[in-house]
């Protein structure tokens, strides 16, 4: 009996050496990436920092360590971060279980931001966030900001990471056709950052489909975006999915195109109708309309909103897909805003929307 009991002791000992008891995650916040001049912003990132110590749920690797540690591995912590690559191999040099990284940059009266998670031990992008800050002042935008990191360290702190590093989901890959302003470079990070946080698509990263377009010898700007040539180039690209976006000025408006192909399909999925407006606030909540759209569809209906029309965009098809119940007030928002008198160029025409937005479910 004794010497049962002293077994017994030592096994559990041994547990106890072997399995350390886990305490809260090492998490590296890196510093935020200006899309406008890819310089540093050292300050946002410490607003996040200071929101995630507040939940008690991190440690929360300082900066200075960060840097230090970096430097003794020839990494220049200046150098600004902003991919998946880059944050993995950081994570690993620091011994981080997580990497949050992300973007903030000045879009006209807005801080845009975007934030991006990635957990070393899958090196899966786990959770990603699209937001901005809002003011008249830029006291006002941080106080915005300090609202939303706060709301989103709340949100990850209660993150459970699968696992599963065979898990994948469908190829997709974004083909913008922006010329290469900073505004633009804003809108690409945003349509990026969320199809990174959606787990029914495996994002090409843009260096990879860089260097694939360059091999094929394909000039992405040549090509026109009708529905057969843009399943012609999924095709090409080897992926189950394309997006095309494209920012870009008429005249005084700016006009933003978002479209989703379903290239084993060979269908238009989604596309909304492009609505000119001098305000490119505007924009952002047009960007958000497409994405709830696009990913509620995936969720629930994942292809009863295909089309084959030729090539043609059917102008009709985000209203037909219910937009206007989905996102609540953002749509029914999206809709009032363009009703006001921004006015379409001759080249574009504007729609005609029901005359009272349906109320929210």
């Amino acid at each position: 009996m004794v010497l049962a009991f002293f077994a017994t002791a030592l096994v559990r000992e041994a547990q106890a050496k072997a399995e350390p008891v886990k305490g809260p995650a090492r998490i590296a916040v890196l510093e935020f990436v200006d899309l406008t001049d890819n310089s540093q912003k050292p300050e946002i990132s410490d607003m996040l920092r200071k929101s995630l110590l507040a939940t008690g749920k991190w440690t929360i690797l300082a900066r200075d360590s960060v840097a230090k540690r970096l430097g003794e591995f020839n990494i220049n912590p200046h150098q600004s971060c902003n991919n998946p690559q880059c944050s993995f191999d950081i994570g690993n040099v620091v011994q981080a279980e997580y990497v949050l990284f992300g973007t903030a940059s000045a879009l006209v009266s807005v801080q845009a931001v975007t934030l991006k998670l990635l957990h070393i031990p899958t090196a899966k992008i786990v959770w990603t966030k699209v937001l901005e800050g809002e003011g008249s002042t830029e006291s006002d935008r941080g106080r915005s900001l300090e609202k939303a990191f706060a709301a989103a360290a709340s949100e990850i702190s209660r993150l459970k990471p699968d696992m599963d590093k065979t898990k994948h989901g469908q190829t997709l890959a974004v083909i913008d056709l922006s010329e290469n302003s900073p505004q633009s470079r804003a809108f690409f990070e945003r349509v990026c950052t969320r199809i990174y946080g959606n787990q029914a698509y495996d994002l090409m990263s843009p260096t990879e489909l860089t260097e694939l377009l360059t091999a094929l010898e394909i000039n992405k700007y040549s090509v026109v975006p009708s529905l057969e040539n843009m399943i012609g180039l999924g095709q090409k690209l080897g992926v189950s999915n394309l997006l095309y976006s494209r920012l870009y000025r008429d005249g005084r408006s700016y006009i933003y195109r978002l479209a989703m192909y379903d290239v084993s399909g060979k269908a238009l999925v989604l596309e909304l109708p492009p609505q000119p407006s001098e305000d490119l606030i505007k924009l952002l909540d047009y960007e958000k309309v497409f994405f709830n759209t696009l990913f509620s569809k995936e969720k629930d209906e994942p292809r009863s909103v295909a089309v084959k029309d030729g090539g043609k965009s059917n102008k009709a098809l985000w209203i037909s897909l219910g937009v206007l119940g989905i996102g609540g007030g953002v749509a029914a928002y999206w809709v009032e805003n363009l009703r006001k008198p921004d006015k379409a160029t001759t080249n574009e025409k504007t729609i005609d929307f029901p005359p009272k937005p349906p109320d929210d479910p």
